[in-house]
Parts: C-alpha cells; sequence; structure tokens
C-alpha cells in the first residue's frame, strides 16, 4: 500500500517532519523525541462517573421485565437472552426502523453464556459503568480455552450492523475464564460504546474489546477503561475505521491495542502496562495526546511497522516510547515525541517545512448537560401514531430536559418547531422518527434561533431528525444519523459526535468540531466556506469531494477513511482548497478499476491551482498533508 503519491505530482515538496524523519522519509535514529521542549502533556483517559444516572419512568423497556433479577447470584442469562430476541426471530427482516433499547437498572447481572442478538440498532443502556454490571460467573463452561475466545457480549456481524450501542454499563469477567472476550462488537457507520468499564478480574481472558470480525466500523469508543485481558482492545480488518477518545488501559498480558490494517484514531489514551501500549501491523494509527506509563526497559511502548502520527505522546518506564520498523534499519525513539510522521513523508504543494505539525487547531471538547432533578425533565407523548402536534408545546414548558420515550415514531409531513432558550438537551433514548411522504418529505426539524451562549444538545435520535441552525447558540448532535443539518450565516458552534449525516456546510466565522462522522452521499460532503473545521474520524462513500474549504477557513481532518466504492468521475478531487489553510491525515481504499479519485488534493492560490494527482493502482495513504497561505 503506497503512503505517498506515485503518478504526476505538480509541484509537490516533500517536508523533513523536525529532525524525527528525513528528507528521504527515513527516519533518523535518534534518543529523544523532537527538538522542541517537550511540553507538559494533559492528558485526559476515562473519566467514568461512580454513581448512578437517574432516568424518568418508563424511558425504555427494562431487562427486569423479563425476570433478570440483577442480584448478582441468579443466573440471568435466559431472561436477558429472552428480552434481546423479543420480536427479533427473523434475521432477514430490515430493522432500521423498528430498533431496540433495553434498560439494566442497578444491580450485578450474573450470566453464564454468551448474549446476542439479531439485526441492528440495539442499545444496551445501564444506569452507569459502577451501578449495572453484567457479571461472567467465575469458571464459565465454554470460556477456559484462551485459543477459542468466546464472548460475553456478540453483535451481529457488519457490514449492515448499524447503530450498536452499549452505553453506562460495566462487564466483570469472574476468575477462571482465560478464554473470554467482554466485548465483541461490530457496528457500522454509527455505534458505540461509551462511559464503560470492562475488567477482568483475575487479570486473564482474551480481549476486553473485539473489533476483529469483518467489518466492524466506522464506530466510536469513549470514556472507556478496559483492565486486564490479553488485549484491552484488538482491531484487525481494513474496512473500516475506529475512533477512540478519552481510553484508560491497565494490565494487559500482550498489549493494550492490537492493531492490524485497519485506521484508528484515538486522541487522549492513558495506559499502565509492562507490555506494549500499541502495536500496528499494517494498519493506520493516530495518537493525540498519549500518556504510556508502567514500563519496563526491555519493551518499547508502541511498536509498529506501519504508518502512524503521533502528537503529544510521552512514556516512562519502557524502553522508548516507539519503536518503528517501517524502514529497513528499525529505530527507536525515546522521550516526548511533539509530533511525529511514521511510514511515510508528509507532503505540501505551497507549504513550508515549518508546517509539519498541520493545521494544529485549538480543540472544543463535546459540551454535555445532565438535569438535576428529573422533576425538570418534560416528555414528549404523542396523542396517536404519527401525531406530533403537542411537541411544541413541550419544548415550550419550561423544562430544560425534553425526551422522546424510546419508540418507533412517525411524521408524515415534516414537524417544524423552534427550540426555546430554556431547553438545554433533547434526549431520544435510541427513537427513531421513520419518514412519510408529505411536506418535506417528513420528519422533525428542530429550529435554533437562539443567540444563548448555553450549548443546545440533541443526542440519541436514529433517524428522522433534520436542524435549522440560525442563531448563534451552539449545537451539539450526538449518536445519531441527522438526515439534514442547515446553517446560516451567523451560526454558532457545532459540535457532531458519532454521526451519520448528509452534506452540510460551515459558514464563514463558525467553528465545527467532529469526532466519528459517517457521511455517503454522492456530492460534495463537508462544505467549509470560511469557518474552523477540526474533524477526528471520518468515513466517507460515494463519489463527490470530500471536503471543499474556500475563503481563508482552515480544515484539519485526522484520520480520514476514504471508501468511493463506485466510479468517480476523473474531474472530481478528493479534497480541494482555495486560498485557505488545511491539512490531511487519510487514506482512501480502492477495490474497483475507477472506483478511487484522480486527483486526491487540489489546491488553489491567488488563481494559481496545483494538485497531488492518486497512484496508478491501488489503495492510497496519505500520512500528512500541510497547506498554508
Amino acid at each position: 500500500m503506497p503512503t505517498t503519491p506515485r503518478a504526476a505530482v505538480t509541484a509537490i515538496v516533500s517536508l523533513c517532519i523536525l529532525v524525527l524523519v528525513g528528507c528521504s522519509g527515513q527516519t533518523i535514529p535518534v534518543t529523544e523525541g523532537g527538538t522542541a521542549a517537550p511540553q507538559p502533556l494533559t492528558v485526559s483517559g476515562a473519566n467514568l462517573n461512580t454513581g448512578t444516572l437517574s432516568f424518568p419512568a418508563g424511558f425504555m423497556t427494562s431487562v427486569k421485565t423479563y425476570g433478570a433479577k440483577g442480584d448478582g447470584v441468579t443466573d440471568d442469562t435466559a431472561a436477558i437472552q429472552s428480552a434481546l430476541s423479543d420480536g427479533r426471530s427473523n434475521a432477514s427482516a430490515d430493522y432500521y426502523g423498528v430498533p431496540k433499547a433495553l434498560y439494566f437498572p442497578p444491580g450485578t447481572y450474573l450470566v453464564k453464556n454468551t448474549l446476542q442478538w439479531v439485526g441492528c440498532c440495539v442499545t444496551l443502556q445501564g444506569s452507569g459503568s459502577s451501578s449495572s454490571v453484567i457479571r461472567l460467573a467465575p469458571d464459565a463452561s465454554g470460556f477456559n480455552n484462551s485459543a477459542a475466545p468466546k464472548p460475553v457480549i456478540l453483535t451481529p456481524l457488519g457490514n449492515q450492523s448499524f447503530r450498536q450501542n452499549i452505553w453506562d454499563l460495566g462487564f466483570s469477567i469472574g476468575p477462571g475464564n482465560p478464554g473470554a472476550t467482554a466485548l465483541n462488537y461490530v457496528s457500522n457507520n454509527i455505534g458505540s460504546i461509551h462511559n464503560v468499564l470492562v475488567k477482568s478480574e483475575d487479570g486473564n481472558g482474551h480481549a476486553g474489546i473485539d473489533l476483529t470480525r469483518q467489518y466492524a466500523g466506522p464506530l466510536m469508543i469513549r470514556n472507556t477503561e478496559v483492565q486486564g485481558f490479553d488485549v484491552g482492545v484488538d482491531l484487525q480488518n481494513a474496512e473500516y475505521s475506529t475512533t477512540i477518545e478519552g481510553i484508560t488501559l491497565s494490565g494487559q498480558n500482550i498489549a493494550g491495542i492490537r492493531n492490524s490494517n485497519q485506521l484508528v484514531n484515538v486522541r487522549g489514551l492513558t495506559s499502565t502496562n509492562k507490555v506494549p501500549a500499541i502495536t500496528n501491523s499494517g494498519g493506520f494509527v493516530v495518537l493525540l495526546d498519549g500518556s504510556l506509563s508502567g514500563g519496563i526497559a526491555s519493551v518499547p511502548a508502541i511498536q509498529t511497522n506501519s504508518t502512524m502520527y503521533l502528537r503529544n505522546v510521552a512514556s516512562s518506564g519502557y524502553e522508548a516510547t516507539l519503536q518503528d520498523s517501517s524502514t529497513a534499519t528499525p529505530t527507536l525513539t525515546k522521550g516526548t515525541i511533539v509530533h511525529l510522521v511514521v511510514g511515510g513523508a508528509p507532503s505540501t504543494l505551497t507549504g513550508t517545512a515549518s508546517s509539519t505539525t498541520g493545521v494544529n487547531m485549538s480543540i472544543g471538547e463535546t459540551p454535555s448537560f445532565t438535569s438535576t432533578s428529573l422533576s425538570d425533565w418534560a416528555v414528549f407523548t404523542p396523542k396517536w401514531y404519527g401525531d406530533t402536534s403537542g411537541l411544541q408545546a413541550v419544548l415550550n414548558s419550561g423544562k430544560h430536559t425534553v425526551y422522546f420515550p424510546f419508540a418507533a415514531y412517525f411524521s408524515y409531513n415534516e414537524a417544524d418547531v423552534t427550540v426555546p432558550d430554556t431547553v438545554d438537551r433533547i434526549v431520544g433514548f435510541s427513537s427513531v422518527v421513520n419518514l412519510g411522504a408529505g411536506t418535506n418529505g417528513g420528519g422533525i426539524r428542530f429550529v435554533v434561533t437562539s443567540n444563548s451562549t448555553t450549548p443546545l444538545i440533541i443526542e440519541q435520535f436514529g433517524y428522522g431528525i433534520k436542524i435549522d441552525h440560525r442563531g448563534s447558540r451552539p449545537v451539539v448532535l450526538k449518536d445519531g444519523f441527522i438526515n439534514n443539518y442547515a446553517s446560516y450565516p451567523g451560526a454558532g458552534k457545532l459540535f457532531l459526535e458519532d454521526i451519520g449525516i448528509d452534506s452540510f456546510n460551515i459558514q464563514k466565522g463558525q467553528q465545527a468540531y467532529i469526532r466519528q462522522l459517517d457521511n455517503e452521499v454522492s456530492a460534495t460532503k463537508i462544505s467549509n466556506l470560511g469557518g474552523s473545521l477540526w474533524i477526528l474520524g471520518l468515513k466517507t462513500e460515494q463519489a463527490g469531494t470530500v471536503i471543499s474549504t474556500a475563503s481563508g477557513g482552515e480544515t484539519e481532518l485526522i484520520g480520514g477513511m476514504i471508501y468511493p466504492a463506485i466510479a468517480v468521475p476523473s474531474t472530481q478531487a478528493a479534497f480541494v482548497s482555495t486560498d485557505a489553510q488545511t491539512s490531511y491525515i487519510y487514506k482512501e481504499d480502492v477495490y474497483c478499476s475507477g472506483c478511487g479519485y484522480a486527483t486526491q488534493v487540489q489546491e488553489t492560490r491567488s488563481g494559481v491551482t496545483k494538485k497531488i494527482t492518486s497512484p496508478t493502482t491501488g489503495n492510497f495513504r496519505m500520512p500528512l498533508f500541510v497547506g498554508y497561505k
């Protein structure tokens, strides 16, 4: 798989990254990780809440409805499996519009066999990672063979395993289960594991989170901790991609994160291990902000033979922070790595050698909101299936949280409602709003005209939601598919997290911070019209320019997986910029003739256009492109 363009490159200059990578692309052996003085690391791994979350009555079906006890003694396997299987007997059915969500109230749910289900769109919701715990019984039958791993949770296989979510739960593997995998997980396009604690009580087990089946991703893991197991997070296949933000790993026996072939984007990793925190074989790993401690002098913290981008990574106790065997002469890099490209030289068309970090934007953290009392929640309850007439009144109730109890809703005509300043959060609890054939194709459109500085959070809707962002109020969209996002001049900050979406614009002066985005529209997918756009984890399909940036805008893409899957017109470039500042880290996977971009990057400055063209055949990796004024 090539790491730099092999065909025609117009006016391209290969950069040298600090003193760590030479102009030939070969790593220079050094003893310390950069010429700049190491900066104090601010690294945040998982930050799990030890308390119990409160939810309104009836927000979601409880597994106790099916007979689960949660007393830590009763075998709850059959009861939980009954809840997962209810209404899911037909493996060939399409469950996209009829999702399933199950609540695990506080308790310890003892299980002795694998829990699994049929179809997409299932959410397992707990009351907190220390409050709702699924525990595998000690010495459980079938979990004793490390050579034949067996999962506690097994999601359906991809690649139509959409919207599989595991939230606010703990998983504990009792002693005597060396073949146990806590979560064998696949989700496609969107889906996440978040606020989850996974631990092995005796330190043994195959993996905490296993993502090695096809086709895992794109998906997100955030605010998650894994204690013990041979491997904390295991990844294998080139398709599709995984985005991780805020993860803590400790006590692994082989590796914290073991990756082969996949694109993995990590921000905020804390690892306490004697074994490597990351091993990367043939894959593409981005790591921003890593604190890797507990090592021993004979083992490197990171081992790689393939493409990586590292920024703000430190280790202690290890032989070195990085062992790089991507070239004929393996090298070690010690100390704090300020920024480093491995497995290929950065590229530019008009940049300078000082621009080796990319745009390096300041990063906005995704806001959250939790009501202090359930009396501050207002429920939307339609009078009949398809009724949305009462939604505006609920929004105007003065309550700070408006929620849709888990269900499949319907809107034949588009329902346009305005969100007042009093509403801080609208939560769907994994509901969908199925679309009708009426006005504007049905669905619910939330109109944000406010100039409040308090963020508005809209989350956990699988489908059927549209957004008009007209005011300067910040908008946060999380955990679901947004059918349409329309911004207008003067729109406030935008935060997207684990979102599927169609084409959208970033307005001039607008700031956007995106984590784990899936976009499969056959047109220009994101247009930055002069704002600031930061992305950690992007996956696209179909033809059309991925990102167009103009009018002095700045775009920083960290970890993109470009997968056209169809023929792309030769006139289309993957990335286009005009008088803007850009940097891109991404890969393109191509498996058929003509199914890739002929031009990877097209940059115009002062009326002069230059291009980086694609390899004549095969896949493409861009370890770092920098484009500046």
